[in-house]
């Protein structure tokens, strides 16, 4: 057992310390902070934009400047002269002239390189006035504006099909399941693709340094391999672990304005439901699956030049779990419900089934349950080919050396039943 940790401790050593893997975890956190950092430039430096009122009723000018907002900021001018010279003079962003007399026609002249300002905007606003004069004008009562103009009333809700029931669904509960579909998504082909080429590489290295011949008489190949896996796994935590105290220390600024302006656009109870359990579950089953893949076709190798070659399948399985994903997005189809089921495509593909509704908790845990055992046979074969081929060196590319590494497996059966 000592033998195992010290080769986890050195794998975890060596990479946790490198330039790459240091990178690969900052650079996502330096990409968000930039992005919020210019959001919050943004939107504190970012004036309201400032148009002038001029109108043939003093009142009409008045009331405009009451509806000003933090966005758009209305400035009485008392004639179209006095408004077109401070809008050359660029004081201003555009002048909006209103003829209440002419059932409140209006005409709105922008700055090229101003602020802009939705015209529907400028619509609301004097929807509201010209009601007024003509509810005025009609002797009209406060009540009987209020009848006329009253809405009717439209409930709606959305809901989701879970296990032949419907579950309530708002809509900043859909757009939140979309989004943990996409981020689960790219998360697992970012570890599964990433932690996989790091372990291909690690044992490629050790095979073209003939430096395993070495390891091999004081460390086991079965010690080495399930050693050089946990140690590439620690690595993983160490990561997500990172990220956990990274984003416990955003959430200390959930209270500031902007922050929690967009806080509440979204409906954060998946986080905290079977969903997610269920997400961290492939995501674990998918970094060991793949790192074992890993282990298998870096094996297969015989030198450094070669880790292109063992990356490949890597990549290969992971971009077509991606696309089937990308697929199930748009809608639910016959081959994203296989893809659910298929070992190394269902961690990509049953997340997003389960965060979209489409999938039941019964299905996510069948879908488990052929991961897991799928997972623990391709280990066992993976570490027959790892110790029978770690020694080898035939330099033919990974094909061949899957037919060496399959000759010896037979020779070593026929021995055996000798």
């Amino acid at each position: 057992m000592h033998k195992f940790w010290e080769v986890m401790s050195q794998v975890y050593k060596k990479n946790v310390k490198s330039g790459s893997w240091i990178f690969l975890v900052l650079s996502p956190l330096l990409f968000l902070a930039i992005g919020v950092g210019i959001a919050f430039y943004v939107a504190k430096t970012q004036a309201p934009a400032q148009v002038a009122v001029v109108s043939d009723v003093s009142a009409v000018g008045q009331a405009l400047s009451k509806q000003s907002t933090d966005d758009l900021k209305f400035k009485v001018y008392s004639s179209d002269k006095k408004a077109n010279a401070a809008l050359n003079d660029e004081k201003i962003d555009g002048v909006l002239t209103v003829k209440a007399a002419d059932h409140f026609r209006s005409h709105y002249v922008a700055r090229d390189n101003g602020q802009t300002v939705d015209t529907s905007t400028l619509v609301t606003a004097l929807s509201g006035l010209k009601l007024s004069s003509t509810a005025a004008s009609m002797h009209l009562t406060p009540a009987q504006v209020t009848a006329l103009t009253q809405p009717p009333v439209v409930t709606s809700k959305t809901v989701a099909i879970e296990d032949g029931k419907q579950v309530p669904k708002s809509d900043s509960t859909q757009l939140m399941n979309h989004g943990v579909a996409v981020v689960s998504m790219v998360l697992i082909l970012m570890v599964t693709m990433v932690y996989g080429s790091i372990l291909a590489q690690e044992i490629a290295t050790e095979k073209g340094s003939r430096i395993m011949e070495i390891l091999l008489s004081s460390v086991s190949a079965t010690t080495q391999f399930f050693g050089k896996l946990a140690g590439i796994f620690a690595l993983l935590l160490t990561q997500l672990a990172i990220y956990l105290v990274a984003g416990l220390i955003g959430w200390q600024f959930k209270n500031q304005s902007m922050v929690a302006g967009v806080l509440k656009q979204f409906d954060f109870s998946i986080l905290f439901s079977g969903t997610t359990g269920m997400i961290a579950i492939f995501f674990v089953i998918g970094t060991l699956t793949f790192s074992v893949l890993a282990a298998l076709t870096g094996s297969l190798v015989s030198n450094q030049e070669q880790v292109q070659q063992a990356a490949m399948p890597i990549s290969m399985l992971g971009l077509v779990g991606y696309f089937i994903t990308i697929a199930a997005q748009s809608g639910d189809s016959m081959l994203a419900q296989i893809a659910s089921y298929v070992p190394f495509l269902n961690v990509f593909v049953m997340p997003t089934q389960m965060s979209l509704g489409r999938a039941s908790m019964g299905e996510a845990w069948i879908s488990i349950a052929i991961s897991i055992a799928f997972l623990a046979l391709f280990t066992m074969f993976t570490v027959k080919v790892y110790r029978n081929n770690v020694l080898v060196y035939s330099g033919s590319g990974l094909w061949q050396s899957m037919k060496t590494s399959f000759s010896i497996w037979k020779s070593e059966r026929h021995v055996v039943k000798k």
